[in-house]
Parts: C-alpha cells; sequence; structure tokens
C-alpha cells in the first residue's frame, strides 16, 4: 500500500514538472464591449531583409458599448513585432513601446468601428488586449 501512494505522489510530482505552463501573464478582458478582429491581407518574403517572412494585417477595433471612446490603449505580448517604424498606421506607439493609441485627433463612436494595420515579422497575428478605454 505504501508503494502505491509513494508511486502516486512520484507520478503527481512528474506531472506538475512536466506540464507545459506558459510563463507570460493571460491578458483579461475587462472591456467585454470591445471586440478586436485581425484581418489577414498578405504575406510575403523580403530579399532585402534576409529573406525574412512579413505579414500584413488590418485590425478592427469595434465599440458593442453605449458610449463613445475618446482613447483606447491597447497591449500585446511579445507576438507583437512590427517590421519598423512605418509599418504601423492609424495607431500610435507609446514612447516606452508597450502600448498602442488612438491618434489625438480619433474617436470610436458607440456602435462604431476604428482600423488600423500593421505589418509584422513572421506569419501569426499579434495578441492584442485592451488595457484601458478614456471615455468621452
Amino acid at each position: 500500500m505504501k508503494s502505491i501512494v509513494l508511486a502516486c505522489a512520484l507520478l503527481l510530482c512528474i506531472s506538475f514538472v512536466a506540464a507545459d505552463v506558459e510563463h507570460r501573464p493571460k491578458p483579461t478582458m475587462p472591456y467585454p464591449e470591445i471586440q478586436i478582429t485581425h484581418h489577414f491581407i498578405g504575406s510575403w518574403r523580403d530579399g532585402s531583409r534576409n529573406n525574412e517572412m512579413f505579414t500584413q494585417y488590418d485590425v478592427v477595433i469595434k465599440n458593442n458599448g453605449n458610449r463613445n471612446i475618446k482613447q483606447i490603449v491597447l497591449g500585446f505580448d511579445s507576438t507583437c513585432r512590427i517590421r519598423d517604424g512605418n509599418a504601423i498606421w492609424n495607431m500610435i506607439v507609446t514612447d516606452d513601446g508597450h502600448s498602442l493609441v488612438l491618434p489625438a485627433i480619433q474617436d470610436i463612436n458607440a456602435g462604431a468601428s476604428y482600423t488600423f494595420g500593421y505589418i509584422l515579422y513572421g506569419n501569426a497575428p499579434a495578441n492584442l488586449f485592451v488595457k484601458n478605454i478614456f471615455y468621452n
């Protein structure tokens, strides 16, 4: 009986050690009224950049809420590898490089959408999430 308990405890320890654990924090969705959708535009290899793969996406931010958005702050993880400073449009990368924000003159009205685009290294879209919203 002791050997069965010991074997079970050993197997439990091994399962914890062998588990595939993701080490980055999972973003939460504290703003369920916001929907972020990626639309694939195209992919290509750039011979002038060591034959790197690049992919262009349009991203639609949909305000399903009943209030107008004055500013939205989007966060991202290591999957957001923008090709260069000219490879994102209709959004601004913050000075610290960790967030995307709307241009100062842009709002997203209730029920409306806003589209921006970017070109990334690789062929998968970036993981984007809402960090904060400021309403009118």
